[in-house]
């Protein structure tokens, strides 16, 4: 850890109301489709200077609404997230970095669909900073770019014009928001 983080011992949970996490993934080569996750959870511990974040999803929660096969196929069916087996994704750090420049890198476990693989973000952290209420916050931004077929979410359909009609590559992004717990 390159930042003193004495003053940052403790326990911090997850602000939901000012927290996001979504993905993004190419669609038939024109567009981005993006989602989030409505229902999230995170706990940041820092105990003598060494921090260990986890973080859940729940899965019904992604913001896909209509039409409803779309939802269906994507939440609960096997090519996708197979909520049914599967209702939460899971993160549990292996290590994390917090530099005097305010970058960050977070390294970690990844389970989707009972898969657990190993992955990396980077972003930025904000320090401890009071709130109105006199309460401390702090902020992660992380962004990470994954293969989907790591968690065998392998569903394709050529283009008629040739090509793939999702892209391999899920942009994700989460915006977290941790208030220290007194």
């Amino acid at each position: 850890m390159a930042t003193t983080t004495s003053e940052l011992d403790g326990t911090y949970e997850l602000d939901q109301t000012h927290s996001t996490v979504q993905f993004a993934v190419r669609h038939v080569g024109v567009s981005t489709f993006r989602a989030s996750f409505g229902s999230i959870d995170a706990h940041l511990v820092i105990d003598h200077g060494t921090p260990e974040l986890q973080a859940a999803a729940d899965v019904e929660s992604i913001s896909i609404g209509d039409p409803p096969e779309l939802r269906e196929h994507v939440v609960r069916g096997g090519d996708f997230f197979a909520a049914d087996e599967h209702p939460s994704i899971s993160f549990r750090s292996t290590r994390i970095r917090l530099a005097d420049d305010g970058t960050a890198t977070v390294a970690g476990d990844l389970e989707i669909r009972g898969i657990s693989r190993a992955v990396s973000a980077a972003g930025t952290f904000t320090p401890p900073t009071e709130d109105p209420s006199g309460g401390v916050r702090i902020g992660l931004q992380l962004d990470a770019t994954l293969d989907r077929r790591t968690w065998g979410m392998d569903w394709q359909m050529p283009l008629p014009s040739g090509g793939d009609a999702l892209g391999w590559d899920v942009d994700v992004s989460a915006r977290l928001e941790l208030t220290k717990r007194t």
